[in-house]
């Protein structure tokens, strides 16, 4: 029955068609009740929080249809900073009474069907007070269906357009609908957010802001319109810095509208004009000029920045102000609410004084403001300030300066102005510059038009058209910058492959072009990521463009099918260093944690599973990508590292390099720094000889000659000398370099020229007049702030602000004796004493504020975190340099220290203040006292269920921590003092938020040291005969055989005994560890050498063969004469040769002086010693060198000895000993050269005697975590039993470009077998390593580390790039073996196989020589430009180019690294070509290009890919021109027809590859077979004549066999 009732009752109130939009009838005044609450903090009772209050009755009457007026009455501003919830709202009565007479003047508005319209106000309400309106009109705002009852829709309102849920329920009894509304604020078509210093961060998914709100609605229907009689709204705004778990803070706003009454009494408005001032959209007032860290009442602002000024020049002099930065934050807020005007008055006031005119030019760049910006600007056009003036101030103001189309139009017109067109440095950072803008604008307006990029986009065509390097460079990384979408069109038309202008353009260009592409990709990955593909997919690309596009395709974040895609190209792929780069790449993205890497790390492990492992075998000469992670989600805090090493030629030194660091915190992530370096042509820049310029016309004459003979040559593009530099910081590039020889010039001119010189004495006179110098310096680290409207009407602000003032005091004077003479000759200063005494205060202050709250220009109730820090640290040195007498001294003087020299405090506090009445500012602590003792007593009265697990007992009390920690320095006469204070709310629950919050302090203080005063601490450095002057106590060494040495051990004993019978770790009586210390050692050096041999036990599967180590040496000792040199040669081991040395002289002392003495001390008030001296002795004859370190204190007679001697050029051996007369401890190091089975080897032995306690136990530790760690390493761990008190390293050479590593501990052995290696190591026997001098030696170690070898034993040939084939060479031709192949043909080797002897020949032409190596009778020889050279003459040095042909091993060696070539060695047996480390990439020949890529290595001089070695070897052949040549070849390279059918049809092809064939008139007495590709084309579509031209260029559609000629017999028809 009720079903039935309820039935015809809703079709009763159906029928009667009611309204529900909100109704407020003509000639009726409805009165509410309005109360708003705003309120921050943690969401925990006993903590403080901060906000507002508004209260107040709400009056609305039609005035006409669809408008309506508003009216406050009553109405009164309350603030909060108080304990929640016990403390209450504080009546802000002079705020109330100030802003009465705005809130008090009635609004109108349009209202209809429950939608506000547009709102009216007279001029003089102002936008704050008027937005507290439209929090009331938010209220009002209902968009009712009549149809549903459940729906959704984006709905404006205050905040913008945000997802609204409605859901409309009928209480028929009550007779009252109920409607509530759900907004999710963090869901919105178009948001009312205002963003600042946030446009270069990028939000996660995992966002550290929500909000919602929630809408409850009782109405009153009627058929006519519905009556609210009570609105509800409870708005909750969510910060998590951390995780979740990690405690949140809130902001949350309440609204209650109740309805009261109605009177027929209208609401009149005041006589003004009403005009339109938007809709109910918010709109943000003076906010955004206000600082939320303080409030300030300007009213005259002229007036107050010269007043801040003054402070700030007054009080930051000899050391900062604490409170420096919150003034220097006060002046960058006033100056943003300055006019033009104002500035320029202040300017015009201070640009005169140095000090002011400092502080002003780093403050304008952060004020942001059209103003500020126009001032610098026109400061600038009148050259007021100076161009190093001028870089400071924009490359501050760009990245500083909020974003708008004012700012963006004034930087537009500096950036092209022609006064900055002409100078270089302020060019690049103005376009660079507007490049940021323009990103910055597109970060806040998604909608920014693409007609703010018109002038780069006009300035990048007119340079594309003229060709122009340098400026397409600079306007690229513009538009790299800007990354805009419209840009992709300006930049394809530089791109390989896309535009007609990018082949004229070098490979750098190129790539920043691909670069520019990676910020568009973040905002349009869709747009970049097919663009990007094709490039990497281009295999006719470079490839160091190929790899960049791959970085710009891993950016845009690819899917797995596009990942796999990628693999599966690289299984193909023929580059191995673009294989290798892409590889490491996508192998280090597959371990990625963070956040935004999350599918491209599972779909890089999908791909790694395509590719094979194989691939880490790759050695570091080729490209490698790194991407190196740590994320905690806990925190919601990590970093990323990643690093591109790009090579194309296998060098040692990169191609390029770029490196790059980004932040997570938050929530959000940065791109914060970027390096990049390319250095390319670097090498070849300084080690290249010049003398060939002189050579040129000739030597390239006679080489193309020979070039000419080999079809369709095609020289390698020669890489410009040149290096660039760029730096990006947060995503935009900021500044960037190249640099080439004729700046290198520039630069070394320069240095050189007479301005130097006269620069250098000037600094030199002043520094002997003495230099005074104060500086302060500011800076504004960070600005971020985010403010938006809440529903109460008033904004919400989240900021972070760091601000740092640093000062320093600075007094340099110098004395140089004798004075130096006019003019000034540098070399008289090495003559010369110099003494400098230097005195320096700086100090650093730092605040950093973090808010949370209400921020406007009346009011202020907040949150805020604030950290302080101070630093002080004086310092006062004095420096000696007594060239002449080789003493070199640096003091330590005494400075009068403050109390702190550094003092960090933090705290958190609730905040409410307003502007009528400043002096009434609350400020309480989050974590009050009384509070914080009230939850403890709690938790410790109760162990109910409601107290968290997670809590530990000790974080119930809230007791403050207290430590304090001092740490004595005796010896330099302080001690260093440690104080932490921290009072937190752990006690209510142990998370990281909480734990942040109440106040925390950490004092560091230096403090005298008991004991007497120390006045100075020395540092002196005495070199030479005078050294033993300078000695400050007699050092003596124990000998323990003689009567006074055993008394002295004695003494010793009776010291030592009692420790050593407390010491568990100690298996030695006393007189057993005198018998085998470091003066003793014969028993322990004669058992060592037996002492690696140990047997094992697996701890892994795998293991390795311990081989014997064999040592080169037989116990020879490099003494050459003697009686002791004797008895060493015949001594039966190493360890008994030094016996013996140290037995002849125990101490050097004795008998030399010392070479060298260090004195470390401090002087003391009572002059007694104390500190340490150390003298080095050198016994020449024996090569034995002796340091003795020693204690200086009287009483103190602790030492340390070291002893080391060269027993061979194969073994050294040192021995160290410290304690009481160097008898407590000891150690024995032993470092020699051998064989590890056939490999040669390093051997490094540490041995211990003894050692303190504390060094073995935590090497006991440590030693449980290394299988664990050496299995993350890929270090094979077997269990052994080997020497106790030993440790051995052995590292092994198998080859050349691996190592063998074998660790041997007392109780395990880890070995890491075939270690690649980025270099090739020197190891060969025949080496001839330059005996001049120590530089020499090293740079031929380098070069023949770095180069690269080529060679042929019997008749296999092993390529630059170690890929090994058979040869089959024709007869009497020569053939190319390696050349340089660039334009400049530096040198080039030619090979030929006499064909009557069947013996090689090389000729070498390099500079202006011709040179032929043969065999002639089984010796070698030479011929240089046809003219025999004798052996006796031998070495040969040219003239004037470093070339040098000398005997080698069994044959010769011609030398020519400057040009390249590093070696040619021409044996009996064989011969080897090794070019330099900067010609690699840059060879050809049947050597290879050196480029490390293997699978390219069969590349003909037409630059084609064949895939038969053999036909390989024969396109390198020099063929004859004509049987008149008298080099006897008579073969030729052509291509040659082949007949088939192929699908049915008669078709001719055409040899793809060149094959040799014999001359005309000559038939073939010996052939091979040779596999090349053929083209084909149908028989019937051949004319006459086939043009073979550019027949290597065509496809091949079939491979066959065909016979190659290798050697010819002519006859008389041999033409």
């Amino acid at each position: 029955m009720r079903v039935v009732v309820l039935a015809l009752t809703l079709a009763l109130v159906a029928s009667q068609h009611i309204n529900l939009a909100p109704e407020f009838a003509a000639s009726k005044t409805y009165i509410y009740k309005y109360e708003a609450l705003l309120l921050g903090g943690l969401p925990v009772e006993g903590l403080a929080r901060a906000g507002m209050k508004v209260s107040s009755k709400v009056l609305i009457s039609a005035v006409a249809q669809n408008t309506y007026l508003l009216k406050l009455a009553d109405p009164e501003i309350f603030e909060y900073s108080g304990v929640w919830p016990k403390d209450p709202f504080v009546p802000a009565t002079k705020l109330t009474s100030a802003l009465a007479s705005q809130l008090l003047i009635p609004i109108k508005f349009e209202y209809a069907n429950g939608v506000v319209g547009k709102v009216f106000a007279p001029a003089g309400v102002s936008a704050t007070v008027l937005n507290v309106h439209r929090g009331i009109l938010n209220i009002l705002q209902l968009n009712l269906k009549k149809t549903q009852n459940v729906y959704e829709l984006q709905e404006a309102g205050a905040q913008g357009v945000c997802k609204t849920q409605y859901i409309i329920s009928e209480d028929v009894k009550a007779e009252r609908i109920v409607v509530t509304k759900s907004k999710d604020l963090t869901n919105c078509q178009e948001r009312i957010i205002k963003d600042l210093g946030l446009a270069y961060l990028e939000t996660l998914q995992a966002k550290s802001l929500t909000g919602a709100a929630t809408y409850s609605y009782i109405m009153k229907p009627s058929a006519t319109g519905a009556l609210i009689t009570e609105a509800t709204v409870r708005e909750l705004h969510q910060v998590t810095p951390v995780a979740e778990m990690g405690g949140v803070a809130q902001m949350e706003a309440k609204q209650s509208l109740t309805f009261l009454e109605i009177k027929k009494t209208p609401i009149v408005p005041i006589t003004a004009d009403y005009v339109a001032r938007g809709s109910l959209f918010y709109e943000f007032a003076t906010e955004i000029l206000q600082s939320p860290i303080q409030l300030l009442k300007i009213s005259n602002a002229q007036a107050q920045i010269v007043e801040i000024l003054h402070h700030l020049v007054a009080n930051n002099v000899a050391k900062v102000h604490e409170d420096a930065p919150l003034k220097f934050i006060q002046l960058i807020q006033v100056f943003r609410v300055a006019s033009l005007e104002n500035i320029e008055a202040i300017w015009t006031q201070f640009r005169a004084r140095p000090e002011y005119r400092r502080w002003i030019l780093d403050t304008i760049p952060l004020v942001g403001t059209p103003n500020a910006l126009q001032l610098i600007k026109d400061k600038f056009l009148a050259e007021d300030i100076s161009i190093p003036e001028t870089v400071t101030i924009l490359l501050a103001a760009v990245h500083m300066v909020p974003a708008d189309l004012e700012i963006i139009r004034l930087v537009n017109i500096l950036a092209l102005h022609p006064k900055i067109q002409t100078n270089p440095a302020l060019r690049e950072i103005a376009i660079l510059g507007y490049g940021t803008m323009i990103s910055k604008y597109c970060a806040a307006v998604p909608t920014c038009p693409a007609e703010l990029l018109k002038p780069i986009h006009e300035l990048a065509a007119e340079a594309i058209s003229k060709a122009d390097i340098a400026e397409i460079t600079l306007l690229v990384k513009a538009l790299g910058n800007a990354g805009h979408p419209a840009s992709l069109k300006p930049i394809m038309k530089i791109l390989p492959g896309f535009g007609s202008a990018a082949a004229a353009l070098p490979i750098r260009v190129q790539v920043d072009a691909i670069l520019a592409l990676r910020t568009i990709a973040k905002k349009e990955p869709r747009l970049i990521q097919p663009l990007a593909l094709q490039l990497f997919v281009d295999k006719a690309l470079h490839p160091e463009l190929r790899m960049v596009a791959a970085v710009v395709l891993f950016e845009t974040k690819p899917t797995v099918a596009l990942v796999s895609t990628i693999a599966s190209i690289l299984k193909k792929e023929t580059s191995m260093q673009i294989v290798s780069f892409v590889y490491s790449y996508i192998r280090s993205l597959a371990r990625s944690t963070v956040p935004d890497y999350a599918t491209v790390a599972a779909a890089s492990n999908v791909a790694i599973k395509i590719l094979s492992p194989k691939l880490d075998r790759l050695s570091y000469r080729y490209s490698k990508a790194i991407h190196l992670d740590i994320y905690k989600s806990p925190v919601m805090a990590g970093a990323v590292g990643t690093a591109f090493i790009i090579n194309d030629g296998a060098t040692i030194l990169p191609r390029a390099v770029v490196a790059k660091t980004r932040a997570y915190l938050a929530g959000a992530a940065a791109d914060v720094l970027e390096f990049g370096v390319r250095t390319e042509g670097i090498q070849e820049a300084l080690l290249k000889t010049r003398v060939l310029e002189d050579l040129e016309n000739d030597r390239i004459t006679k080489m193309k000659r020979v070039m000419k003979a080999i079809a369709e040559w095609k020289a390698l593009p020669t890489s410009q000398p040149l290096a660039s530099v760029y730096v990006k910081f947060f995503g935009q590039e900021i500044a960037f370099a190249n640099i080439d020889k004729a700046i290198v010039d520039q630069a070394v001119q320069l240095a050189t020229s007479a301005d130097a010189k006269t620069m250098l004495k000037d600094a030199l006179r002043t520094l002997q007049t003495g230099i005074t110098a104060q500086a302060a310096k500011p800076l504004l680290a960070a600005e971020i702030r985010r403010i938006f409207p809440t529903a109460v009407g008033v904004p919400m602000e989240l900021s972070l602000y760091s601000a740092a003032v640093a000062a320093a005091t600075i007094k340099v004077k110098s004395t140089i004796t004798p004075p130096l003479s006019e003019p000034l000759n540098a070399a008289e200063l090495l003559k010369a004493d110099i003494q400098l005494e230097a005195e320096a205060t700086p100090s650093i202050s730092m605040h950093t504020f973090a808010v949370m709250g209400v921020n406007t220009a009346f009011l202020q109730a907040a949150v805020m975190a604030t950290a302080k820090a101070v630093t002080v640290l004086p310092a006062k040195l004095a420096a000696r340099a007594d060239i002449p007498k080789l003493n070199f001294k640096i003091e330590a003087l005494p400075v009068v220290t403050p109390e702190h020299i550094a003092d960090i405090r933090v705290e958190t506090l609730a905040i409410a203040r307003n502007i009528e009445d400043l002096a009434a500012e609350r400020i309480t602590p989050m974590v009050p006292d009384v509070a914080a003792q009230r939850v403890s007593a709690e938790y410790s009265l109760s162990q109910s269920a409601d107290v968290s697990s997670e809590v530990q007992p000790q974080l119930k009390a809230n007791a403050p921590i207290h430590k304090t920690l001092c740490v004595p320095a005796a010896l330099l006469g302080i001690k260093g003092c440690f104080e932490f204070t921290s009072s937190n709310a752990a006690f209510i629950r142990n998370v990281p938020l909480l734990n942040l919050l109440g106040q925390h302090a950490a004092l560091v203080a230096v403090k005298p040291a008991d004991g007497p005063a120390i006045e100075r601490l020395e540092v002196e450095v005495q070199v030479g005969p005078k050294a033993a002057e300078r000695l400050l106590k007699e050092i003596n060494i124990i000998d323990e055989q003689s009567a006074e040495g055993r008394t002295i051990v004695s003494k010793l004993k009776n010291i030592l005994e009692p420790t050593l019978r407390n010491n568990s770790s100690s298996s030695s009586s006393f007189s057993s560890l005198l018998s085998s210390s470091l003066f003793g050692v014969s028993s322990l050096l004669s058992s060592s050498s037996s002492s690696s041999s140990s047997s094992s036990s697996r701890m892994s599967k795998t293991s390795f063969k311990d081989y014997p180590f064999k040592k080169f040496h037989k116990n020879q000792h490099l003494v050459s004469q003697g009686v002791s040199a004797q008895k060493l040669r015949s001594s039966g081991s190493s360890a008994s040769s030094f016996e013996a040395i140290y037995q002849q002289n125990k101490f050097l002392g004795n008998g030399v002086a010392p070479a060298v003495v260090v004195l470390f001390r401090a002087v003391r008030a009572d002059q007694k010693l104390l500190g340490y001296q150390a003298a080095a002795y050198l016994d020449k004859a024996n090569y034995r060198l002796q340091t003795i370190i020693s204690a200086l204190a009287e009483t103190d007679n602790w030492k340390m000895c070291a002893d080391g001697v060269l027993l061979s050029k194969h073994k050294v051996m040192g021995k160290i000993a410290w304690g009481a007369e160097c008898q407590e401890y000891a150690t024995i190091l032993k470092a020699e050269a051998g064989l590890l089975d056939a490999s040669p080897a390093a051997r490094l032995e540490l041995e211990w005697v003894k050692i303190p306690k504390i060094v073995t136990t935590y090497a006991t530790r440590l030693s449980k975590y290394i299988p664990e760690v050496a299995l993350v390493a890929g270090v094979t761990v077997n269990k052994a039993k080997n020497s106790e008190k030993e440790i051995e390293l052995t590292v092994a050479i198998p080859t050349e470009r691996t190592v063998d590593v074998i660790v041997k501990l007392p109780a395990m052995t880890l070995s890491k077998l075939a270690l690649p290696l980025p270099i090739a190591l020197p190891i060969g026997a025949d080496a001839a390593v330059p005996e001049d001098n120590i530089l020499d030696k090293l740079h031929f170690l380098y070069a023949e580390a770095t180069s690269a070898q080529c060679s042929l034993v019997q008749k296999k040939l092993t390529t630059f790039n170690n890929r090994k084939y058979t040869i089959e060479m024709p007869l009497s031709c020569y053939q190319v073996l390696a050349q340089d192949c660039t334009p400049e043909l530096k040198f080039m080797v030619l090979l030929k196989k006499d064909q009557i002897t069947e013996q090689n020949h090389i000729n070498v032409k390099i500079a202006d020589m011709d040179v032929d190596l043969y065999l002639t009778d089984s010796d070698v020889l030479v011929k240089v430009n046809g003219v025999e050279v004798p052996i006796s003459n031998l070495p040969y040095q040219h003239p004037s180019v470093p070339v040098q042909i000398r005997q080698k091993a069994q044959g010769l060696s011609l030398h020519a690294p400057s040009l390249g070539l590093q070696e040619v060695y021409f044996g009996k047996d064989t011969w080897r070509v090794n070019v330099v480390d900067w010609m690699k990439g840059q060879t050809c020949g049947l050597c290879g290009k050196a480029d490390g890529e293997i699978r390219q290595e069969y590349s003909t001089p037409s630059g084609y890919q064949t895939k038969s070695s053999i036909s390989f070897a024969h396109s390198w052949t020099l063929p004859a021109e004509n049987c008149r040549d008298n080099t006897q070849c008579r073969l030729k390279l052509e291509s040659v027809k082949l007949e088939k059918e192929l699908i049915g049809q008669d078709s001719k092809c055409y040899s793809v590859e060149p094959v040799l064939r014999c001359l005309p008139g000559c038939v073939p007495v010996k052939t091979m077979p040779v596999t090349v590709g053929f083209h084909c084309l149908p028989s019937d579509s051949i004319s006459r004549s086939v043009d073979l031209s550019n027949i290597s260029q065509k496809s091949v559609d079939l491979r066959e066999t065909v016979e190659a000629h290798m050697a010819c017999q002519c006859n008389a028809d041999c033409a």
